[in-house]
């Protein structure tokens, strides 16, 4: 009985980990895809122009490369529907990340949870039992 409440809670603990995985991954998927272009074009790049650094890559140039110089994805989207969407990724993005970064401090809150009650009932088997039960 015992053992099965514990391979239920590690389940459990194990579920929750591979969720927060998931969820600090796609935050920093929509960091990069939202909040550091925003920063970097908005206010890194005019800064780093003012101090003389000539012709400064804007984050929009550095993924229109990435996607049509180094991959070849000109068949699926044209540079004109890039250009159009941009924007409107950078700001989905954006709120996306906002939102991946509260779940994950509740997914992160979950999980210690999950790894407290295992470690409470691995602790209860050691000491023989839950309250006396034999």
């Amino acid at each position: 009985m015992m053992r099965d409440e514990l391979k239920n809670r590690e389940r459990s603990y194990k579920a929750k980990m591979r969720a927060y995985a998931i969820i600090k991954r796609m935050r920093w998927i929509t960091l990069i895809l939202g909040p550091v272009p925003l920063l970097w074009d908005n206010i890194i790049g005019p800064m780093v122009e003012k101090f003389g650094v000539p012709d400064f890559v804007t984050m929009e140039d550095l993924v229109q490369a990435l996607l049509f110089e180094f991959l070849p994805l000109e068949k699926w989207i044209s540079k004109e529907t890039f250009e159009a969407i941009w924007p409107h990724l950078n700001n989905v993005c954006t709120v996306l990340f906002l939102v991946f970064l509260f779940w994950t401090i509740q997914k992160r809150r979950a999980a210690k949870a999950a790894a407290k009650s295992v470690v409470e009932l691995e602790g209860r088997m050691t000491m023989g039992g839950l309250g006396g039960v034999p």
